[in-house]
C-alpha cells in the first residue's frame, strides 16, 4: 500500500508540474518581435526583426494585397472581355504603358494580354 502512495505522489508530481513547450530565448523573440508562434510559423512575422519592422512591413504587405485585388478587379472589369482597342485605352487610363506587344507596365506592375483573331483580350494576367 505504501508502495502504491509513493508511486501515484512521484507519478502527480510529474502531471501536476507545468509543461513549457517553448524555451525562454524564444519566448523572448517572440515578446521582442511581436509575432505569435501561428504568424512566426506561417511567414508573416519574423522574430529576428523588432515589433516595429514587423508593424511596418504588415502595412506594406496589407497595401500590396489591396493594390493586387484593385488591379484584379479592373482587368476583370475593363479589359478582359473588351476590344483591344477599349483595353488598351483603360489601361493607358489606369497609368499603364505599352513597352512590347500585349505587356503593359505600370512601376512594378506587369499586365500581359491575350487577344483572339476576333481582337478581343481573353485574358489579361498581373504580375508583381
Amino acid at each position: 500500500m505504501f508502495k502504491k502512495l509513493i508511486i501515484s505522489v512521484v507519478l502527480s508530481s510529474f502531471v501536476a508540474a507545468p509543461a513549457f513547450a517553448i524555451s525562454a530565448n524564444y519566448r523572448a523573440q517572440l515578446e521582442r518581435s511581436g509575432c505569435t508562434q501561428q504568424t512566426e510559423l506561417d511567414g508573416t512575422c519574423n522574430i529576428h526583426k523588432t515589433k516595429a519592422e514587423n508593424q511596418k512591413a504588415a502595412k506594406a504587405s496589407a497595401a500590396t494585397s489591396g493594390d493586387r485585388a484593385e488591379l484584379e478587379n479592373f482587368l476583370r472589369d475593363s479589359v478582359r472581355g473588351q476590344k483591344t482597342d477599349d483595353a488598351y485605352s483603360a489601361l493607358e487610363g489606369y497609368g499603364f504603358k505599352n513597352n512590347e506587344p500585349l505587356i503593359w507596365v505600370k512601376g512594378k506592375q506587369k499586365v500581359t494580354l491575350k487577344v483572339n483573331s476576333a481582337d478581343v483580350v481573353t485574358s489579361a494576367t498581373s504580375a508583381h
